[in-house]
């Protein structure tokens, strides 16, 4: 499935013969997503196959901005009981501008959401990385089994460092290696975490 990247454009200056300018990216689509609405973005089926199209933020349906799915540099997977740490390392992530997938910032989004279908979307494809808080509740949760596999199957699609483990004890965890590096946790206060 093709994904359409969403955002803004600032910082827009002419450079030499340049036209430089920043993107700061707000969310994905589904291409599909793009073709449901093309009509009324004004977006001609001959260009679905373009790199990028331009619209005013007046310009685009409400319905729309409805089914974008948030993009954030780092994606939370943890047991409600470690929520404490965690909720300190986000709170700390923010002070640093970094976009955190954390549930308590994001209620009023998940409010009447399928959440096995969003969670899906969020640990699968939202995320630059997915930190997975590991602890002996981590593995007994309901809710950590479907992010944890979604996780996975990212990391195994793409091959690459998606998934970073940071531990709380030494709990296995099914589909995590255990020669995948991990962060210990034991001796990190929440701040520390990012170094």
């Amino acid at each position: 499935m093709d994904l359409v990247r969403y955002g803004c454009l600032h910082s827009i200056k002419v450079v030499g013969n340049d036209l430089v300018f920043k993107f700061e990216e707000k969310g994905t689509f589904l291409r599909t997503v793009i073709e449901e609405f093309a009509e009324r973005l004004g977006i001609d089926a001959w260009e679905y196959n373009r790199t990028h199209w331009a619209v005013k933020d007046a310009g685009i349906p409400k319905a729309l901005r409805a089914k974008v799915m948030p993009s954030y540099d780092v994606v939370f997977s943890f047991a409600g009981e470690d929520r404490k740490y965690v909720k300190q390392v986000a709170d700390y992530l923010r002070t640093k501008d970094v976009k955190v997938f954390y549930d308590e910032y994001e209620q009023a989004h998940l409010w009447g959401k399928d959440l096995v279908e969003h969670f899906e979307l969020v640990y699968r494809r939202s995320g630059k990385y997915c930190v997975m808080f590991i602890s002996k509740n981590y593995i007994k949760k309901m809710w950590t089994k479907p992010e944890r596999r979604a996780a996975l199957a990212r990391a195994l699609k793409e091959q690459e460092e998606y998934i970073l483990p940071a531990r709380f004890d030494d709990a296995e965890v099914p589909g995590i290696s255990p020669t995948v590096h991990y962060i210990d946790l034991a001796d990190k206060s929440p701040p520390n975490l990012e170094e």
